[in-house]
């Protein structure tokens, strides 16, 4: 098993400490949202915050004081399994990477399951991300230059909106960043069985059957499975050693570098599912905001503006 951060050691007691959650998933949904706020930093002040209507999707929309004009944008799709949490819950994560990559942050909130079953949860996403590419002014935001991001689930999403703009020939994101995304919900990896610190593949089986159902094969489902890799964006994937979704990144990013995509894949050592949002009680966390945010702004550099 892989050492475990102290600070995620002491958090995974505490956990294990409060008990099971409560089987109505109402009550889920809330205490999942209120233990992942009390894990996020200090939420750093914007130049505008803003709810919007995009493509007929309501967003979370950050803009970070910037001299540049158009900014490049950024289509973050949060993580919940496509079950739990908001884009509220992903507020300081936003500002920040709003304001480190010098960019127009979009967090879309897509419909959810078990109400609204695969392929909501995309469809929402991709309708956002086409949108910014016909109309990125909408926003006051460059269409030339659009990153897609998520975690866990919203990773899934981040990689199967880049799949879905190839299929329906919508210009590409110039960028892809997955971190700790969830990719084959079909998954048998060793990974799912051995690693066990916060989600584990028990819990992953039962957010995925809530989601996707039987559809767990196809590729829009499960972006590993993609038979044709080639030509998709750059790509940014992080993973964390203890984390039961490892396999899935470590084979994406083979995979994609086989098929000659420009791909980087960092491991943090020791950390949790879900640190990315956890700079509050985890500074390890804030420091992969930075390393993504950093990414980000040199990608966003090497493409042409409008």
């Amino acid at each position: 098993m892989a050492f475990v951060d102290p600070l995620a050691q002491d958090f995974l007691e505490q956990l294990a400490a409060a008990g099971p959650p409560p089987d109505d998933l109402a009550a889920q949904r809330a205490g999942f949202s209120e233990l992942w706020q009390s894990l996020s930093p200090e939420p750093p002040p914007v130049a505008r915050a803003e709810a919007r209507q995009i493509g007929g999707v309501d967003c979370l929309v950050y803009w970070p004081d910037a001299d540049e004009a158009p900014l490049p944008v950024t289509l973050f799709c949060h993580g919940g399994g496509g079950v739990m949490l908001t884009p509220e819950d992903f507020d300081p994560t936003s500002r920040m990477l709003a304001n480190q990559a010098q960019s127009v942050v979009v967090v879309p909130r897509y419909r959810q399951a078990p109400e609204h079953p695969f392929p909501a949860p995309l469809d929402d996403c991709f309708t956002v991300y086409r949108s910014l590419v016909e109309d990125s002014g909408q926003i006051d935001g460059d269409g030339s230059r659009i990153a897609v991001s998520g975690d866990s689930a919203g990773g899934y999403l981040a990689a199967a909106v880049a799949q879905d703009a190839k299929r329906q020939g919508v210009k590409l994101p110039v960028a892809q960043v997955l971190i700790y995304p969830m990719l084959d919900m079909a998954s048998a990896a060793p990974s799912r069985f051995d690693r066990a610190n916060f989600t584990t593949h028990d819990a992953l089986v039962a957010t995925i059957e809530l989601h996707f159902g039987d559809a767990v094969l196809d590729p829009r489902a499960s972006p590993l499975r993609e038979p044709d890799l080639d030509g998709l964006p750059p790509a940014l994937i992080i993973a964390t050693d203890t984390d039961c979704l490892i396999d899935e990144a470590r084979a994406y990013a083979h995979r994609l570098r086989a098929a000659g995509v420009d791909t980087s894949y960092f491991v943090y050592e020791g950390q949790l599912h879900g640190f990315f949002s956890f700079g509050g009680a985890m500074p390890e966390g804030n420091r992969c905001v930075t390393h993504v945010a950093g990414w980000l702004r040199d990608s966003f550099a090497r493409a042409p503006a409008a």
